[in-house]
């Protein structure tokens, strides 16, 4: 790999070969076993304790779908205004186009583009990931999400699905 100096920081880029090697490792599907968020020495669960949902992840595009697994079902498919606002609070879902960078020593870079989410206030912004795969789990870290008002680290991880 070829490394290039600039302005006293190392940079690289990696080949197409590279590029398909780290993708190998992401591609599929995975089914998410926990999700935290850490703002200074406090951790929450955003969707609850227990979460369920999926990644999955094709050659070109990130998707996400995390809900909180204790949420009630409401009586009908129809909802309420008040059903309508707890299931929404109790979600998050979107989409978009990612590249990737190589190992670092934080894993695998990814940045996701997103182009479609259940919550607009994330459209057409950046989601950067830093992933480490081992055997059939991802390990999956996002520093400065702001959560809340305040900036939080948040983490999940997930098992192989398919």
């Amino acid at each position: 790999m070829k490394k290039i100096r600039l302005a006293g920081a190392a940079a690289s880029s990696p080949s197409h070969a590279q590029q398909a090697i780290i993708k190998d490792q992401l591609i599929g599907s995975w089914r998410v076993l926990n999700l935290k968020a850490t703002t200074g020495d406090k951790v929450t669960y955003p969707l609850g304790e227990q979460v369920a949902g999926y990644v999955t992840i094709t050659p070109t595009r990130f998707w996400l779908l995390f809900v909180d697994a204790a949420r009630k079902a409401p009586p009908a498919p129809a909802l309420t205004d008040a059903e309508a606002i707890a299931m929404m609070k109790t979600q998050v879902a979107w989409t978009g186009k990612y590249t990737t960078a190589e190992q670092a020593a934080e894993g695998i870079k990814l940045t996701t583009h997103v182009d479609a989410a259940s919550n607009q206030a994330i459209f057409d912004s950046d989601r950067v990931y830093f992933i480490r795969v081992h055997g059939n789990k991802m390990m999956v870290k996002s520093p400065g999400v702001i959560m809340t008002g305040q900036t939080s680290v948040v983490e999940f991880e997930l098992v192989k699905a398919d």
